[in-house]
């Protein structure tokens, strides 16, 4: 694997900054909040069921609701404090999703809401998923399209292409669009001892009352997004919000709100 220590360091940070993790709480997830029914829906009745990445618990939120009996893991405290703020008395546990603190076949399923395109080595993560689920055990996860099918990626990342410096880069990182492609999809899964049985495109959108909000989605509410904007001069800083505000205001009003698309996928796949 390719060393994305840098990567790791940023998104670990990024996480634990509690700016961000209200951000992506409070206005991300009115996106992403509209898998769940379709991730919940793969489910059997009454799994056992690791919420992967579980953030701020929205997920586990949910599969309790449904009637799963949830353990949630995260490697960020201001998150996992935000989960036990949510649901009090729930299973949270900090870990690494490289290195599951769980003996083999502990889990009926396994579940990540748009957390796997934030680990390092996801190969790695993959291969603890399917050893940590019972034979024909499911895992579910989903990911965001990228800016050629996405209007709110394609919004936010050609203006910072457009209006950002070309001194600020990213560090390297695993591709973040990657499981939107089919193949490598299967391909990873099967590496890792997981067949893809299904995939499904959601309609998500994140929903904001002012064009504002939607660049503070991005700038404040995810790690990689936040810090290709916040490492910007402020000349820089000042015309990719203006662009991205023209942009809402002139295409995405939806009476006195604003509803910009973001679809997702949602992978099914059963550990072998």
């Amino acid at each position: 694997m390719t060393n994305f220590q840098e990567f790791a360091e940023l998104e670990r940070a990024g996480w634990n900054d509690e700016e961000l993790a209200q951000t992506y709480a409070g206005l991300f997830s009115r996106a992403s909040d509209l898998a769940i029914p379709a991730m919940l829906s793969a489910l059997r009745p009454g799994s056992r069921v690791l919420d992967l990445c579980c953030g701020h618990g929205n997920i586990s939120e949910a599969l309790l609701k449904d009637g799963h009996a949830v353990t949630g893991l995260d490697f960020s405290d201001t998150m996992l404090m935000l989960a036990r703020a949510r649901i009090p008395g729930g299973d949270f546990l900090k870990g690494d999703a490289q290195n599951l603190p769980f003996e083999d076949n502990s889990f009926d399923a396994v579940i990540c809401g748009f957390g796997m395109m934030h680990v390092p080595d996801q190969p790695a993560a993959l291969a603890e998923i399917a050893r940590v689920l019972h034979p024909g055990g499911e895992f579910v996860m989903s990911c965001w399209l990228g800016p050629d099918r996405s209007d709110a990626f394609r919004l936010y990342f050609s203006n910072v292409m457009t209006h950002g410096s070309p001194e600020v880069a990213l560090p390297p990182s695993p591709d973040f669009f990657q499981f939107t492609d089919p193949e490598t999809t299967a391909d990873l899964f099967e590496t890792a001892g997981l067949v893809l049985r299904k995939s499904e495109q959601v309609a998500s959108f994140f929903f904001s009352d002012t064009p504002e909000q939607i660049v503070e989605v991005f700038a404040k509410g995810a790690p990689r997004a936040g810090y290709l904007f916040r490492s910007q001069p402020k000349d820089r800083q000042n015309a990719i919000r203006t662009a991205i505000v023209e942009a809402v205001t002139d295409n995405y009003r939806e009476g006195v709100h604003f509803k910009v698309p973001a679809p997702s996928l949602v992978h099914v796949a059963e550990a072998l």
